[in-house]
């Protein structure tokens, strides 16, 4: 994995409204796979996905890797609460994100509407997946994680009630985030189609079949 080299970059604008003046936030893109050292950013420490993926993974004891939370576009890191203990920051897709210092983003909250809307509306979003992620992990089969997550996709790339979801991240990322091996999430995968609740080809992109059904096993829900 690569490792990040450490960041310091300003620009001074308005932003968000024309009684807010602060630095303007620097726009960073990282490789896949880089992982985001929060030393790094010890100067420009808020990050805002604006495209991609980062993934908290922790390593278990006995080897095991897992993914506690994805921030996806819209989601915002705020790397002062992250420790080595937290886990790592990596970039499970290719991303862009905009980089704020902390001063300047807590101003943007404190003295702008808008921004204080689209935080309040993120920070929203963001604590209701990471709880029915807990919920997903805590009861689920396989088959019914899977199911949770390509609703779970769907919702996050605001989709409405397409039927044709793409699942984006790499099988062995999915397999971290739902606490399972791969070779449980292939036959997860298996079993849906072989349900005709989906179809799905190889590039991740799934078909969704029988929403009904799939929407009930997600919920836990036995067939």
């Amino acid at each position: 994995m690569t490792q990040l080299a450490y960041i310091d970059e300003y620009k001074t604008a308005e932003a968000h409204s024309s009684s807010v003046r602060v630095n303007a936030p620097t726009l960073n893109s990282f490789e896949q796979d880089t992982v985001l050292d929060c030393d790094a950013f010890r100067n420009l420490p808020i990050l805002v996905v604006t495209k991609g993926a980062v993934g908290l993974q922790h390593m278990l004891g006995d080897g095991r890797q897992t993914i506690s939370v994805i921030f996806f576009e819209g989601d915002v890191l705020d790397t002062r609460h992250f420790s080595k203990a937290s886990g790592k920051l990596v970039c499970i897709l290719p991303v862009t994100a905009s980089l704020y210092n902390g001063d300047d983003f807590e101003t943007m909250q404190r003295d702008s509407t808008q921004f204080q809307i689209e935080q309040s509306s993120n920070q929203a979003r963001q604590h209701l997946y990471a709880a029915q992620h807990s919920v997903d992990l805590a009861r689920k089969s396989a088959v019914e994680k899977l199911a949770s997550f390509i609703f779970e996709c769907r919702k996050r790339q605001q989709l409405g009630r397409q039927l044709t979801v793409c699942l984006r991240l790499r099988r062995t990322d999915i397999a971290d985030y739902m606490g399972l091996r791969v070779e449980t999430l292939s036959r997860a995968f298996s079993k849906l189609r072989k349900m005709q609740f989906i179809d799905s080809d190889d590039a991740d992109e799934v078909h969704i079949l029988n929403e009904p059904a799939l929407r009930q096993l997600a919920n836990g829900k036995t067939l």
